[in-house]
């Protein structure tokens, strides 16, 4: 009898921690070494206020790719679960993805499983329904996700990809479709989505609107916007029911260079990163149309800015900047100004990669 309310006592007492700790950081960034010797998540909380501080790093036991700046030539190389419990991160170099338990205060790995292919780029979650873009396969593979945070391949889901340099692999709002960029051949993929989690044999192919399509978000209303890295653009896409995209907004320049990579906010704000000008860039979603105009050509400047992610009450941007080894702070304004917040070092190099934020 004593031994069990010991237990209980503790397991309250763990509860109790756990709330207190939750409470005292509103929340956490993590981002990725990416290094060929051993791939590591590096850990920031993150004050109300936005500023960050690091505490530590956590080994993927696995391996990344190394090389020079955006070595994986992708956005989402690194995901935070829609419920905040998972981080899911890619190892380029020994073709596996690694599992994550969130704590409040840090990381637990939990898994690691081979990535069903070469050189794992992206990855996409939807509950329990992962998929991860292999560039050097190349395939798209799916997984389950269990509540230990384990997976498990799901069986027939690997989809063969023609000849491309592929981007980025992700799900829309209600995981009805997978898409992928194929930056090579100007091209994006649409792979419809059954209820047992497998896409189609085949994708819808459509052709860009501009050049190079690199990554991609989805807006409220369930529209596809893509930035272009040639173009250095943004534009806009209905999915129709068959798959095909309908241009809403075609290519809204920014004026910058390397436009690569994008996040959106709640309120309608959209923000590129354009390392080759050494800036970011933001836009505003005209409500419930999914059409796009340009705020700020220049709303924010770092060294080289590439993924970008966003908290999820709005309020902050964070950019993974290699060129200076740092994670580049924000503040989100009301009207989608962005207020320097600083750089914080996080002691990587320049083949980092892939941020996510809650």
């Amino acid at each position: 009898m004593k031994l069990r309310v010991f237990i209980a006592v503790t397991a309250v007492f763990s509860l109790w921690m756990e709330a207190s700790l939750a409470a005292a950081a509103p929340g956490a960034v993590y981002t990725m070494t990416n290094a060929a010797d051993g791939n590591e998540v590096i850990i920031f909380d993150r004050d109300a206020n936005g500023l960050l501080t690091k505490v530590g790093s956590i080994s993927t036991s696995g391996t990344g790719s190394g090389g020079v700046l955006d070595p994986l030539g992708s956005q989402g190389s690194l995901v935070l679960s829609e419920n905040k419990k998972w981080v899911l991160a890619v190892n380029a170099g020994s073709n596996e993805i690694s599992v994550f338990r969130v704590r409040p205060r840090g990381l637990d790995l939990v898994d690691k499983v081979d990535s069903g292919g070469v050189f794992p780029v992206s990855l996409t979650i939807f509950d329990n329904l992962v998929y991860v873009l292999n560039a050097g396969s190349p395939n798209i593979t799916g997984f389950n996700l269990n509540h230990r945070g384990q997976l498990t391949p799901l069986s027939a889901s690997t989809r063969l990809l023609e000849s491309g340099e592929f981007a980025q692999v992700g799900f829309d709002l209600r995981a009805e479709n997978l898409v992928i960029t194929d930056q090579a051949n100007n091209e994006i993929l649409v792979y419809s989505v059954g209820g047992d989690g497998l896409p189609g044999t085949s994708p819808v192919v459509s052709p860009s609107n501009g050049a190079t399509p690199f990554g991609f978000i989805f807006d409220r209303g369930g529209d596809l916007l893509v930035v272009e890295a040639g173009s250095n653009a943004v534009s806009s896409y209905h999915i129709l029911h068959d798959g095909a995209l309908q241009v809403i907004s075609p290519s809204v320049p920014n004026g910058q260079k390397t436009a690569c990579w994008i996040a959106g906010s709640k309120l309608g704000y959209i923000f590129t990163a354009n390392p080759g000008s050494s800036s970011i860039s933001t836009y505003k979603l005209k409500t419930g149309k999914g059409s796009l105009v340009l705020l700020n050509d220049v709303a924010a400047i770092g060294k080289t800015p590439i993924d970008l992610a966003i908290t999820v009450d709005g309020r902050f941007l964070y950019a993974l900047d290699p060129g200076n080894g740092a994670v580049d702070m924000f503040r989100i304004d009301p009207n989608g100004r962005l207020t320097n917040l600083g750089a914080l070092a996080g002691g990587f190099s320049i083949f980092a990669q892939g941020i996510a934020a809650r």
